[in-house]
């Protein structure tokens, strides 16, 4: 049988490379661009890297590299060649696809060598920097994008212009925070709290929402798939999670079950098993699946990429310079679950702050917003932070959300109900304070008090006591 031959495999191979090399020789001004776009390694052929070496040196040093510039640096010989390449190339309009190409077709090159060294390797100690450069290798690209004042004023307009497509910010399924948020893939975002006050809980919350409309990546680098699966079903489903893990549903939960689960596997959630992965790991993991939006639980389990000797803020600080410069390459949102310091015990309940964040202030750098989700008071008359006393909230069934970094949006804070059973956070009480809240205070204490508006975070909206309710602020909007 024929089939196509190793010489033509390469030289179909080097169209794309003879391609930018003819644009640059038939229109100088390309060059510009395309340095940008391209590196020497991507180039093949030696006489293509050459000239594109020379172009490069006469560009920097203000000489326009056009043909006869171009050749009389690197020599007569290569006159021909060059000369035949501007024949072939049909228009110099085209320079960003044949760079696209040849991009591609470089970093498959580079893959192949890699693998090379993978069969050629002896030991697992000798494979790993081979991994990580393959890793590396997919998962990054060489791509500068730049705006002149120009450009910005004009697509500005096109931006306000009514007709135009509205901007589309990432909804996190808490009304509250619409508006508030202008959160965007590129962003990183933080949701830190103390071990076991509900970050994962809130995470899955806020993935499966997000998951309606983007492709989003869970990577648990803590807890195994089986327990994210039975999180996600009891907070979706709305089924009692110790009967989930005592396999005991009754009737009615399959009966809910059956009712949603067409819906649920409509949404694009990955749940990717991450224990020990690195950054560079789960950017090429990211990227092979398509994520739009990945949450990594959690931030410190991240198995970082420099020296093991070096100090774990260096470390830390590395793996989240990284995630942030992916994130900004590729679009991707990134959320990030980090474990806050534990706080003194001695010096009784504080609001955590984002210097809490453990191991490393780099990510309160790199951050775009920053979440707190953290136990209420359990003394609020003792608290006098907000000019009054706080409600009496129970640590078991409560939780605050804050808002502590906010780059493109108002600061905040808001009560939340946690439903353990349901794995579910649910608000309290409206933004503008005109929804009731549930009451506090046990049914004898609240019969014998008037009803009172108490300062909501002293931010000038009010909260109501009301009777015990089973019904939701939620239910109860419904209704009205």
């Amino acid at each position: 049988m024929g089939g196509v031959s190793k010489t033509d495999k390469l030289d179909h191979l080097l169209d794309a490379e003879r391609a930018v090399i003819g644009s640059m020789l038939v229109d100088p001004d390309v060059v510009r661009p395309l340095l940008s776009q391209v590196r020497d390694a991507d180039f093949y052929n030696p006489a293509n890297r050459l000239i594109f070496q020379a172009a490069r040196a006469l560009f920097r040093a203000g000489i326009t590299p056009d043909a006869m510039t171009i050749r009389d640096k690197i020599g007569p010989d290569y006159s021909q060649y060059m000369a035949d390449l501007v024949e072939i190339t049909p228009t110099a309009a085209n320079w960003e696809a044949y760079a696209n190409a040849m991009r591609s077709q470089a970093t498959v090159r580079r893959i192949h060598e890699f693998a090379e060294s993978l069969a050629e390797a002896q030991t697992l100690d000798e494979c790993r920097p081979v991994c990580a450069k393959l890793s590396r290798e997919i998962s990054e690209g060489i791509s500068v994008e730049t705006w002149t004042m120009a450009q910005m004023t004009e697509d500005f307009c096109r931006a306000q212009d009514p007709a135009a497509p509205a901007p589309q910010y990432i909804d996190y399924g808490l009304d509250f925070l619409r508006g508030r948020t202008y959160t965007q893939p590129g962003d990183v975002v933080i949701i830190g709290g103390y071990p076991s006050d509900g970050k994962t809980a809130l995470s899955l919350q806020m993935a499966y929402r997000m998951a309606k409309d983007h492709k989003v990546g869970f990577f648990s680098l803590e807890t195994d798939r089986a327990k994210i699966r039975d999180r996600l079903m009891a907070a979706v489903v709305q089924i009692d999670f110790d009967r989930i893990k005592n396999r005991t549903l009754t009737e009615d939960d399959w009966k809910a079950f059956a009712e949603r689960s067409a819906d649920m596997a409509g949404h694009g959630l990955t749940v990717v098993e991450a224990s020990g992965m690195t950054a560079t790991t789960i950017q090429s993991v990211s990227q092979a699946y398509g994520f739009d939006v990945i949450f990594l639980d959690y931030i410190q389990l991240v198995a970082p990429e420099i020296d093991q000797r070096a100090p774990r803020s260096e470390q830390m600080a590395s793996v989240s310079r990284q995630l942030h410069t992916f994130a900004q390459r590729s679009g991707t949102l990134v959320v990030e679950l980090a474990q806050l310091s534990r706080p003194d015990k001695s010096a009784g309940w504080r609001e955590p702050v984002m210097s809490d964040l453990k191991e490393s202030g780099q990510f309160e750098q790199d951050a775009d917003m920053i979440f707190m989700v953290y136990r209420p008071n359990p003394n609020p008359k003792n608290d006098k932070t907000a000019g009054n006393a706080r409600p009496v909230l129970d640590q078991n069934k409560h939780r605050i959300l804050k808002i502590a970094k906010n780059k493109e949006g108002p600061r905040g804070a808001w009560y939340m109900a946690f439903d353990g059973p349901r794995q579910t956070f649910s608000l309290l009480v409206n933004p503008d304070g005109s929804s009731t809240m549930r009451k506090f205070y046990d049914a004898g204490k609240a019969a014998k008090q008037r009803p009172r508006q108490v300062s909501f975070w002293g931010d000038g909206s009010d909260w109501t006591e009301a009777p015990d309710s089973t019904e939701t602020p939620w239910d109860k909007e419904k209704k009205a």
